[in-house]
């Protein structure tokens, strides 16, 4: 098991060696805002997980409500991936509220769209949700042989990184392969003045 964050442009500049000596062991940073164009802080974070041998993918919160904006969505990030001259894991973050509408085929047919962009650059797919949309039906999980990382918060208080993650009983139960569990997003932690997103992962970054 691997502690970790998860980080974006609202964490302002990280002082990722003062987040290194915390014990962070992965990042997953921010890829591509709404907008199309990179998260403001994404090339300082890649720089930064670089520089202190951190291990980090990426994740792009979708809105995505055709095919043709999913690809595209996934078009985007691989590019930026590509300029940074990275071949890392895309999550594929299914969690907007807009996305609730558009019932279960189609927005499984939505994130399979942009697994196909993502597979077909040679770079390879998870799907971030929460636990209550994952078991609400807005999507098959079924459908993907990808890993899976859920967000479940046990608490609401604001959580130490040098804490250890909550009791075990309180992991998500998934019946695909969970990789990670994002257990607060009030997490504290050297490096980052305000709040951030704290992980427990079970595959390897």
């Amino acid at each position: 098991m691997w502690k970790g964050i998860d980080v974006s442009d609202n964490q302002g500049a990280v002082s990722w060696n003062q987040v290194k000596e915390a014990g962070c062991q992965f990042a997953v940073l921010r890829s591509v805002r709404r907008s199309g164009k990179p998260d403001a802080q994404f090339g300082a974070n890649v720089s930064g997980c670089r520089a202190n041998g951190i291990p980090f993918e990426v994740y792009k919160y979708t809105y995505a409500d055709v095919p043709s904006q999913a690809a595209e969505e996934a078009k985007q990030v691989v590019d930026l991936l590509q300029s940074h001259h990275l071949s890392c894991r895309i999550w594929w973050d299914v969690e907007d509220i807009s996305l609730k509408k558009l019932g279960a085929g189609v927005l499984t047919g939505l994130i399979r769209s942009a697994w196909n962009i993502v597979e077909g650059a040679g770079m390879e797919f998870g799907i971030y949700t929460g636990l209550a949309f994952y078991h609400t039906g807005h999507f098959d999980p079924a459908a993907f042989d990808c890993p899976f990382w859920i967000a479940r918060y046990p608490t609401s208080a604001y959580y130490p990184f040098s804490a250890a993650p909550p009791d075990g009983k309180y992991c998500p139960q998934i019946t695909q392969t969970l990789a990670a569990w994002q257990y607060t997003s009030k997490g504290r932690v050297n490096g980052i003045s305000g709040p951030v997103d704290l992980n427990v992962r079970y595959l390897p970054a």
